[in-house]
């Protein structure tokens, strides 16, 4: 579920306005746009306003969601699906985060060593690379180590599924995507400023989500 920037056209003129938009992942693989709206912000009450309406279209408690750690989204999403939903954070949100609390001289090494931890092939080895890391650059950039403890378990989450999934469930990227590919997901979709359809394509099933805040 983001917060992301999409170009289109009000009074005739170009313009970007940010939008809160919602990918489901059905089981069989398939991705469904399941709403982008203009909330005007993605602030707490916007991120709690744009779940009621998925959950008044008849979308179900996913059984998996990714968020790039937007301020109130997470505790709106514990409020409306109670504590026990997997909430995986965004983890190139994270590596933008630890770039923008370490000095340019480092983020070649610490991109180094953060991929080493999240590209991991095993979740065993991921987290001794996650204590190898936080010992490492405590020592080496306080700020950074701190960024990533900010997260804590919820960066890791998508090694609780099977890792042939691993490479979409680390991220929200596929609605981070260049225009050309937005439109793939959004087509003629721009509604003065409101974005969605009238039922939620997943229906009642449980499906993963993507959620998105910037």
């Amino acid at each position: 579920m983001p917060c992301t920037v999409i170009k289109t056209r009000i009074d005739k003129k170009a313009t970007n306005i940010s939008v809160l938009a919602t990918i489901g992942v059905r089981r069989d693989g398939q991705k469904v746009l399941l709403a982008i709206k203009d909330m005007g912000g993605e602030s707490k009450a916007a991120w709690r306003q744009f779940l009621d309406d998925l959950d008044k279209r008849g979308l179900a408690k996913p059984e998996f969601v990714i968020v790039d750690g937007a301020p109130g989204l997470e505790a709106v999403l514990v409020a409306l699906w109670g504590d026990g939903l997997p909430i995986q954070r965004c983890t190139v949100h994270k590596h933008r985060n630890l770039l923008a609390h370490a000095p340019k001289r480092l983020h070649d090494e610490l991109t180094e060593d953060y991929r080493d931890m999240i590209y991991a092939d095993i979740a065993a080895e991921i987290e001794t690379r996650r204590k190898a890391f936080l010992c490492k650059w405590h020592l080496k950039c306080p700020a950074a180590a701190d960024s990533l403890e900010e997260a804590g378990d919820k960066l890791f989450v998508f090694t609780r599924l099977p890792p042939s999934q691993w490479k979409s469930a680390r991220t929200t990227k596929a609605i981070e995507r260049p225009a050309s590919a937005k439109r793939h997901f959004m087509p003629h979709c721009v509604r003065n400023s409101m974005i969605s359809s009238s039922k939620c394509p997943a229906g009642r099933t449980r499906c993963p989500v993507a959620m998105r805040g910037e």
